[in-house]
């Protein structure tokens, strides 16, 4: 049986964070939404994801910098990180680190589940970011 993962989400765009929590909680996600980055960090104060889905272009930082922090958090540092933006960004990861995945939007959302779930199960698999 899939286990229930917990997705934190953190993207401004309403819209799409109203799209994505509905594809993935029909999957079976619990899905957690926050408009910003420090949004997004205060949220691991109450409640730690199995994943981070993070839109690149935030209103306060942007996802490569918040990913920093949180791989600088200890409670936070093995969980994945997916950057999931249209922007097109650098698809590897530095020599601080930097996110364990990249889905490029748009994306099929009918498949966003499948990725999130190979993510989960296979962060610690690559020592570089892997595009899904």
């Amino acid at each position: 049986m899939k286990k229930n993962y917990t997705v934190l989400y953190i993207e401004d765009e309403i819209d799409n964070r109203i799209l994505v929590e509905r594809f993935l909680g029909f999957e079976g996600y619990k899905v957690l939404t926050v408009e910003t980055g420090q949004e997004g960090l205060d949220k691991t104060n109450e409640i730690l994801p199995d994943v981070f889905l993070i839109d690149f272009n935030l209103p306060d930082i942007n996802g490569y910098e918040l990913i920093k922090i949180l791989n600088d958090r200890v409670e936070t540092r093995n969980i994945p990180k997916i950057i999931f933006s249209a922007t097109l960004i650098q698809k590897k990861r530095t020599s601080q680190g930097g996110p364990d995945f990249y889905i490029q939007k748009p994306v099929d959302v009918s498949k966003l589940g499948q990725k999130i779930q190979y993510a989960i199960e296979h962060a610690k698999d690559n020592g570089h970011m892997f595009v899904l």
